[in-house]
């Protein structure tokens, strides 16, 4: 076997081979994979020795809208603009090599399954392929996805593996840049829908006109009823919109700040993840300079203007970064250079106001 062989010698490299050639990547490109691929290492070694002493337990499967002018309650607001003219493709992340004989069945097959995909990565960095196929992994059948669907569902996986909290409040901590003015806001919501805002000077106020309520489909629903939420991908699908450029938006916005459980987060990035159109950038910044991955999709906007008069529409692009080692939303941006923004520093659960 000579030296190129035993450098694809694993499952499905044969398929990936088969899915063409093109120029080889450009350096740029080859370090941003790279750096992803380090970054996910480095996440999955540490959830490997923590599943030494702690196991994950399985966790068990169980009329179109459009975007009003105002689409957000006022508060942090995901700015949108045109699609980039030429979005970065980018292949998945790989597992650790090693398994604890101690996890859970689960876990070794989401492992296995990145150390296969990473490995069709760096292969493909190789050949110069620019797609590759979904391996066959856990007695499903192999199919052909996006770099953007590869990510997505990577980062369900990681959601899954994140801590359940039985908190009193969930605190949202973000800055927003719109017309070249800045301004931060932190905000608390309790169980019952309840909000708080804290002003510069640390003194929180409840917003009595308004609680903290969720879009899904035809509904906005508060912190008990995202609890409620199928977690099966398809089930949870036919909840939102029908169109899946307002279906991407809704999710996004409950993936962004609201205090959904790790297995409804999970289901909600592949929910996403089947979504046409979206495209991945990675190695991007924020506003305020942390790395993460890209993901973006163009939407059609209905204004349906307060006097009843004559609705508009316009194309936008919600785009989102994303850390690709927690799964946490970074920025929601509207245009490829991010002057409009929201950042979001600071999301997650609180036993107290302040």
């Amino acid at each position: 076997m000579s030296e190129h062989d035993d450098f694809l010698d694993f499952p499905g490299a044969d398929e990936l081979i088969l899915a063409g050639r093109v120029t080889p990547p450009s350096a740029e490109k080859t370090t941003a994979v790279r750096t992803l691929l380090a970054q996910a290492a480095e996440r999955d070694a540490r959830l490997s020795r923590a599943s030494d002493t702690m196991a994950v337990p399985d966790v068990p499967e169980t009329g179109t809208e459009v975007v009003p002018a105002a689409a957000r309650r006022d508060g942090p607001t995901a700015a949108l603009a045109p699609p980039p003219d030429r979005p970065v493709v980018v292949l998945a992340t790989p597992g650790p090599l090693g398994e604890p004989g101690a996890a859970p069945r689960r876990s070794r097959i989401t492992r296995r399954r990145r150390v296969l995909i990473a490995a069709a990565a760096v292969a493909a960095i190789a050949v110069g392929t620019v797609a590759y196929p979904v391996l066959n992994v856990g007695g499903k059948p192999a199919s052909t996805a996006s770099a953007a669907s590869a990510f997505l569902n990577d980062m369900a996986e990681v959601s899954e593996d994140a801590p359940a909290t039985q908190a009193k409040y969930w605190r949202v901590h973000a800055e927003t840049v719109k017309g070249g003015k800045k301004r931060a806001e932190t905000w608390y919501v309790d169980r019952a829908g309840r909000t708080w805002i804290v002003d510069a000077n640390g003194k929180a106020r409840e917003w009595a006109e308004n609680h903290a309520k969720w879009r899904v489909g035809g509904r906005h629903l508060i912190w008990p009823e995202l609890d409620k939420l199928p977690t099966d991908p398809n089930a949870l699908a036919a909840r939102f919109a029908k169109d899946p450029a307002v279906r991407f938006y809704e999710v996004v916005h409950l993936l962004e700040s609201s205090p959904a459980s790790p297995e409804l987060r999970s289901a909600l990035f592949r929910v996403i993840a089947d979504t046409p159109g979206v495209t991945l950038t990675p190695g991007v910044k924020d506003g305020r300079g942390r790395s993460g991955t890209a993901i973006t999709k163009a939407l059609k906007v209905i204004v349906h203007p307060a006097d009843g008069g004559k609705r508009t529409f316009f194309w936008q692009t919600v785009r989102c970064v994303i850390d690709p080692e927690t799964g946490h939303m970074l920025e929601s941006s509207g245009t490829s250079t991010g002057e409009n923004h929201s950042t979001w520093l600071e999301v997650g659960p609180a036993d107290r106001i302040g």
